[in-house]
């Protein structure tokens, strides 16, 4: 009995440093790669048209780039791992922010909670950053289409981020974007998610960097840009997501039956 009761304690200690778990019966995400972003100092402004559908854009919707604003680096967040060093993403604006006013839960390391999402905002295209002269073609992963998103708090904690330019500490803010996996279609091509269970949820912080001036490539432009870390960044991480079910009100349903009594 004395055993025991030591044990309890012990274990009830243990599962204060133990990571969030995700929500009860959902995946965990395929691709734990976590990523940071770069400002363009000069954004590129090319209007490009392309079709994407998604998990809420049911069938192909035009959508309307107008501008590369960001490159999204991947990065080490304390002992984290990022599976593809070579894969990297441009940050494309959308014109038209069409709403879609869903309701979801989302699931990562920082915890589980009931996110709204809004409208959408941009595309994050897979991409190289200083590729070797053998490369012909964009990487094969994820095409994200981004919506404005609110709900999920800030995690409280900061966290130790490293990638191959820099090292930083920061403390992410609340939830601000939720990122999707999208097909995609452009010219006459259509690009299939490889993975539709990770999600990226993105949270708002402020490094401050020196300019580095990578040779970029995706696929519609390739050029050397001048990028800077500079208030406001955003930390990317790999989520899961559901959406929840409709709440249908008992009183509703009961002024519903008295119409037709």
């Amino acid at each position: 009995m004395r055993s025991l009761r030591l044990l309890v304690p012990m274990l009830l200690a243990g599962c204060l440093f133990l990571t969030p778990a995700y929500g009860q019966g959902q995946p965990t995400p395929i691709d734990s790669t976590h990523y940071w972003t770069y400002h363009l100092l000069n954004p590129q402004f090319q209007p490009v048209q392309v079709q994407a559908r998604d998990q809420f854009l049911s069938f192909y919707t035009p959508i309307y780039l107008d501008s590369l604003t960001r490159l999204v680096n991947w990065v080490y967040k304390n002992q984290s791992t990022v599976r593809d060093t070579f894969l990297h993403y441009t940050w494309w604006n959308i014109q038209n922010k069409l709403p879609v006013n869903r309701q979801v839960r989302v699931s990562n390391q920082f915890g589980d909670f009931p996110v709204t999402v809004e409208r959408l905002e941009f595309l994050l295209a897979p991409a190289w950053k200083n590729p070797p002269a053998t490369v012909s073609s964009p990487p094969l992963a994820n095409h994200y289409l981004c919506y404005k998103a609110f709900g999920f708090p800030e995690p409280g904690l900061s966290y130790f981020l490293r990638d191959e330019w820099r090292n930083d500490v920061q403390l992410p803010h609340p939830m601000e974007y939720l990122c999707v996996p999208c097909w995609k279609e452009h010219g006459a091509q259509v690009f299939a998610p490889t993975d539709t269970v990770t999600h990226l949820a993105l949270y708002p912080i402020m490094p401050q960097s020196d300019y580095f001036y990578p040779f970029v490539v995706d696929q519609f432009t390739a050029g050397n840009f001048l990028v800077q870390q500079r208030p406001l960044e955003y930390l990317l991480v790999p989520s899961t997501k559901f959406e929840e079910p409709t709440k249908i009100e008992r009183s509703t349903w009961g002024r519903i039956k008295t119409l037709y009594r």
